[in-house]
This record gives structure tokens, C-alpha cells and sequence, in this order.
């Protein structure tokens, strides 16, 4: 029996190329490692909506069952029929809460080589250190990456599961 763990990726506007990448990502490394380690994870994102505050209620559910939260965003935190401050802020506090299956957080920011990002010195200042991709395939090897650094330890929480069981 599988241990069935949410990622909820929040994308902006012009990364749905990214949103649709996820699912392929975590699909093949589902196949690939975590399946084997008794863990499968399964994808939640918030599908092209042009205003997400009527669902925001859902939205935030969602966030409370994730295990793992990545916002994936380009030059901002979004205009406010799609902003995710709040929701970044809500999964941190989620991490925060013992009681609640969330561990890990991260932002992904798509950089341009040629205009340095004025949100990324916003998130600077704010304490918050994204990881940053060019191109899909950078933002496929930044989830890959992030998925083998969280699995040892939702692996272990399988195991200590069913040792206990």
C-alpha cells in the first residue's frame, strides 16, 4: 500500500507550460523512486481559472492536505484575481503546525538572464531565497530535485507508519 502524499504546485499566468510539466514530472518519478519507497505522490494545482477567489475557501483545504507546497511564479506574487502571497504564507504556517501533514515550502522564480528580476530582491529583502529557472527544462531539474530531497524523509515517515501498524 501506497502512502499517498498532495504537492499543490500554484502557477502563475504565464508558466502553464510549467503547471503541465509538473504533472509529467511527478508522474515519472512517481515510476521511477516513489512508488518503490512506499510513497506516491499526487499532484494538485490550480488549473487555468482567471479568478481563483471564489474558490479560494477549496484552495486553502487543499493547501492544508498538501504535504509539500512549490509556487512557481514570474514577476510577482500575481494580480489580485491570482495572487498567492497569501497562500505561500498560509503552506508556511502549515509547515509550522505539527498537526498538519505539510514539510516543505519552496518558491520558484523564472529568471531572464538579460533583466534582472525586481521581485527577486522583493523576496531578498523579505527573508525568502527562491530557486530560480530559465526554461522548462530548468524548472523540471528544480522539481526533481526538490522531490528527491523531500522523499527520504516522507519515506521514512511510511515506514515508521507501518513498522507501527
Amino acid at each position: 500500500m501506497y502512502r499517498m502524499l498532495r504537492i499543490f504546485c500554484a502557477t502563475s499566468w504565464e508558466l502553464e507550460a510549467e503547471r503541465g510539466l509538473f504533472y509529467d514530472v511527478l508522474g515519472q518519478f512517481n515510476e521511477t523512486q516513489a512508488m518503490r519507497s512506499g510513497v506516491l505522490y499526487v499532484p494538485v494545482t490550480l488549473t487555468n481559472i482567471r479568478d481563483k477567489r471564489p474558490y479560494q475557501y477549496v484552495l486553502e483545504e487543499n493547501i492544508r492536505d498538501s504535504r509539500h507546497y512549490i509556487l512557481a511564479v514570474n514577476d510577482g506574487w500575481g494580480p489580485p484575481e491570482r495572487n498567492f502571497e497569501n497562500d505561500y504564507r498560509l503552506a508556511v504556517e502549515c509547515g509550522l503546525n505539527p498537526s498538519l501533514p505539510m514539510k516543505g515550502t519552496e518558491i520558484l522564480l523564472r529568471h531572464r538572464p538579460a533583466a534582472p528580476s525586481p521581485f527577486a530582491a522583493e523576496l531578498a529583502a523579505a527573508g525568502l531565497n527562491p530557486r530560480s529557472f530559465a526554461d522548462v527544462a530548468e524548472f523540471q531539474k528544480e522539481v526533481v530535485q526538490l522531490l528527491a530531497g523531500w522523499l527520504p524523509e516522507d519515506a521514512a515517515a511510511e515506514s515508521s507508519r507501518t513498522n507501527t501498524a
